[in-house]
């Protein structure tokens, strides 16, 4: 072999091996699509364009046995795991509302009194991360990188939760005017952008559309209207086509559960890149994006419904569409994408019920009327509980009543227990004392656990049964238990630092932010308990 042949063999093997290291992305996307199950991606991938979901499938990652791994799954704390890589025990966001134990009054996970709505006539914007414990992938970000960092949303939580204690704005939808708002606690008045995006009022040229099947009627799994379905404002029948109605009541609330309310967020996504010249920098960026439309359609009509099939199919063109865009204005080469749900969704109980499972729904005042009036002839008269209410399963004691009845809060919820599991609604039930001090075996006990933050957490956590929904109305659904339909999502990678493949290993949510992490060679969050899944890393 000649030295001249020898040293090009050297070259070659060295730019290989230069090449198959990942680059430094310009932009992060992190999008997080709220409820969307995971058998959704298997039920209609025949349906799917080329490259919305399947740019990830096909191109990317796509872990199929990813779940979480806390309870209560519902919207707050799901946008707050996601790029934490930890869960409410640590980060506090324990459910969408919970029982303040110091004010002993309701909170919202995104409450913030000290701030006031910007860009809003009204007095509901009045949000902050300040709930949030900790730090989460975003700060980390900026720590790094230097990072700008925008969360956007048709929910308050979905945009302010994922981006962090200090982006570089957050931005939400407002249902009675129609327009994306922020709060003080990230500026003062909105960017001319924001207020020229608004100017077109892209929501109100929806109202009185028509939603008709993206395809024929013969593509969709399941019949049109099933039992249990609910209707959109002012329509008396669940089947299509729909009409968008808007209503005094109801505002621009109206296109959200249509695919019409994704479409508003993918339009604002683009104009968040362009305005805020996203990934233009020497470092990347990071965008945070939560789509909703799928979560009010499955709430409506459940997770069998055409609505929520035709939802998804919509919005898998949208993304399509978005990602067209950022392969024109950044290159998709420079692009690193996560995608995945807050929760999953469980089936209509009429539904359940069709298919021979046991379906019902629980009557929570009913029952609470029912506890009340058993600890009154138990313990003594008395206000047992702040709230008689359940919130993401916990139960809130009011300690004054138990003090001046000598009631202890372990005989109390002895008492609860027992009354719980012969209502025949309750799989679980576990006692403060028990959460704490990690006397819940199994795995529904180690979900909870996950789930119960010390400072801010109930007296009690209660679990109902599968399938068994707290709802009292005649239809919808809804989402919250540990059991699979709420727990099982999607997540998918997509990026130079990733090795394409589907992978059916053991994955958490909180492994998506240490994953990410050592693909971008930084530090995790403070609350991390993930661990990165180096199998998909092209350079761990």
């Amino acid at each position: 072999m000649s030295l001249k042949t020898f040293f090009l063999m050297c070259l070659a093997l060295g730019l290989g091996a230069f090449s198959s290291i990942a680059q430094t992305p310009k932009l992060v996307v992190a999008i997080l699509v709220d409820q969307l199950r995971y058998d959704y991606l298997e039920r209609f991938d025949r349906q799917f364009a080329k490259n919305g979901f399947n740019l990830f499938v096909n191109k990317g990652v796509f872990m199929t046995y990813a779940r979480y791994n806390y309870c209560p799954t519902v919207t707050g704390p799901g946008h707050a795991s996601f790029l934490s890589g930890s869960t409410p025990a640590l980060h506090g966001i324990i459910a969408n509302d919970w029982i303040d134990k110091k004010t002993k009054k309701q909170i919202y996970c995104c409450d913030d009194s000290s701030v006031f709505g910007v860009g809003t006539a009204t007095n509901l914007s009045k949000m902050s991360p300040r709930n949030f414990i900790g730090s989460n992938f975003a700060d980390q970000m900026r720590l790094h990188y230097q990072s700008k960092v925008v969360g956007i949303s048709m929910k308050d939580r979905g945009a302010i939760l994922p981006a962090g204690k200090k982006p570089a704005g957050a931005y939400w939808f407002e249902s009675k005017s129609g327009n994306f708002v922020t709060s003080s606690y990230y500026r003062q008045e909105l960017p001319n952008w924001v207020a020229e995006f608004n100017s077109r009022k892209r929501a109100a040229q929806f109202t009185g559309a028509t939603w008709n099947r993206l395809l024929n009627a013969a593509s969709y799994q399941y019949p049109d209207g099933m039992a249990g379905e609910g209707r959109l404002a002012g329509e008396t029948n669940s089947v299509f086509p729909h009409r968008i109605n808007y209503t005094e009541k109801e505002g621009f609330e109206a296109i959200m559960p249509t695919p019409y309310g994704n479409q508003v967020l993918e339009e604002f996504a683009e104009a968040t890149v362009e305005a805020e010249k996203l990934g233009q920098g020497s470092s990347p960026d990071l965008l945070c994006i939560s789509f909703s439309a799928i979560d009010y359609a499955g709430h409506k009509f459940g997770p069998y419904s055409q609505e929520v099939q035709d939802v998804t199919l919509r919005l898998d063109r949208q993304l399509a569409s978005f990602f067209t865009y950022l392969d024109k204005k950044i290159g998709l080469a420079n692009v690193e994408m996560v995608l995945t749900a807050d929760h999953g969704v469980t089936p209509t109980p009429e539904f359940s019920r069709e298919q021979g499972l046991d379906g019902q729904r629980f009557n929570e005042l009913e029952f609470m009327v029912e506890l009340m009036s058993r600890l009154n002839a138990r313990f003594g008269p008395g206000k047992y509980f702040i709230q008689p209410k359940l919130y993401g399963g916990n139960l809130f004691f009011n300690h004054d009543t138990l003090h001046l009845n000598n009631a202890s809060p372990e005989d109390v919820s002895s008492f609860i227990r027992d009354f719980a599991f012969a209502s025949g609604f309750f799989q679980a039930c576990y006692s403060r004392g028990q959460l704490l001090e990690g006397r819940t075996p199994g795995m529904i006990g180690r979900l909870a656990e996950n789930g119960y933050n010390p400072e801010r957490g109930g007296d009690m956590m209660l679990i109902l049964k599968p399938f068994i929904l707290p709802l009292t109305g005649k239809t919808g659904t809804t989402h919250g238990t540990p059991y699979n339909q709420d727990t099982h999502v999607p997540v998918l990678f997509y990026g130079s630092g990733f090795k394409k493949g589907r992978y059916a290993d053991e994955f958490y949510i909180t492994d998506i932010v240490p994953t990410l992490c050592t693909s971008l060679h930084m530090d995790e969050p403070s609350g991390c308990v993930g661990k990165p899944f180096v199998k998909v890393l092209m350079n761990p």
